[in-house]
């Protein structure tokens, strides 16, 4: 087990330090996440297995003298494949000495583009077969497709497209209840930009809101002590809020086995050649080892003019 922050101490290369730790930086997701470095790269597969549970054992009292009744521990096999996440990019040489700003932007953007890629995946994942004969994916399955149908997905009774207290008073109660699902207190809760203004609008009319400053110094927001982590995609998140309890018992990453699941190119520009190229991957997978280690409220206005479409 290892989390990214772990990773980036354990990097020999000075420019993976910087990159992850950049990216933990801009994404609580990623740097809360733990992921199971355990699978082979020189395998014939990168697939990784795992028991997902889906009932817990019961107690119940007995009678003096007698056996207490047995219960089972109910789960189901499942496999992720991990998935090759990159981004690369070109950039002339002359470009880069007449402007070295330029080129310290194409890192950065390096960074946001994987943050980006893996948060939406992380949400609304639907893995691809890849094109080539090798055994990889495009991408692993995310929130919204393992949560559907299921026991914490839930919507919203509550219209807060206008917030009274009222409304603040309903949504705080669709919301605890669908928190309430879920098979402890959740670490995250991943919402979109407009989302988290309707939470905090409520947070304000219930006295609810608090807001701390992280390591970083960033201000965040929270849900009765629930980190609130903003998706400035708007099309990732839409209206829903997105439960999510972390760990290697809950939800966990997955990637390869040591320190290699990052790895960062940048160009030589004293090699021969106009145009160089960098880029950046992140090999990576994500499990859910139950079924209530994640949950989803829909909003009721939304899901309404879904339904009438």
């Amino acid at each position: 087990m290892i989390t990214l922050a772990e990773l980036a101490k354990n990097a020999d290369d000075k420019l993976v330090q910087g990159f992850v730790n950049e990216v933990i930086t801009d994404s609580a997701l990623l740097d809360s996440l733990q992921f199971d470095n355990c699978v082979e790269a020189g395998g014939s597969t990168l697939v990784y297995g795992y028991k997902r549970v889906t009932g817990g054992l019961t107690a119940a009292f007995r009678e003096l003298n007698a056996e207490p009744a047995a219960s089972d521990l109910t789960f189901e096999r499942v496999t992720t494949t991990l998935a090759i996440l990159s981004d690369k990019w070109s950039m002339d040489r002359v470009a880069q000495a007449a402007a070295p700003d330029l080129y310290e932007q194409y890192l950065t953007e390096s960074k946001c583009a994987i943050v980006r890629a893996f948060t939406k995946e992380f949400i609304n994942g639907a893995p691809k077969a890849a094109a080539g004969n090798g055994p990889a994916v495009l991408g692993f399955e995310g929130m919204a497709k393992l949560l559907a149908g299921g026991a914490t997905e839930k919507t919203a009774a509550a219209d807060i497209s206008t917030v009274t207290q009222a409304s603040a008073l309903a949504f705080a109660e669709d919301l605890d209840g669908m928190l309430s699902s879920l098979m402890r207190q959740p670490d995250l809760l991943l919402v979109s930009s407009a989302t988290k203004v309707k939470i905090n609008a409520v947070c304000r009319a219930l006295g609810l809101g608090t807001t701390t400053a992280d390591e970083a110094g960033h201000q965040v927001a929270s849900w009765n002590g629930i980190r609130i982590e903003e998706v400035r995609d708007a099309a990732v998140c839409g209206t829903d809020v997105y439960a999510v309890c972390l760990g290697m018992d809950a939800v966990h990453g997955v990637t390869l086995k040591g320190d290699s699941a990052v790895t960062v190119s940048v160009p030589d520009w004293s090699a021969p050649g106009a145009v160089k190229s960098g880029d950046a991957e992140f090999v990576c997978g994500v499990a859910v080892k139950n079924t209530r280690a994640a949950g989803v409220l829909h909003q009721a206005a939304a899901a309404a003019k879904a339904s009438a479409k």
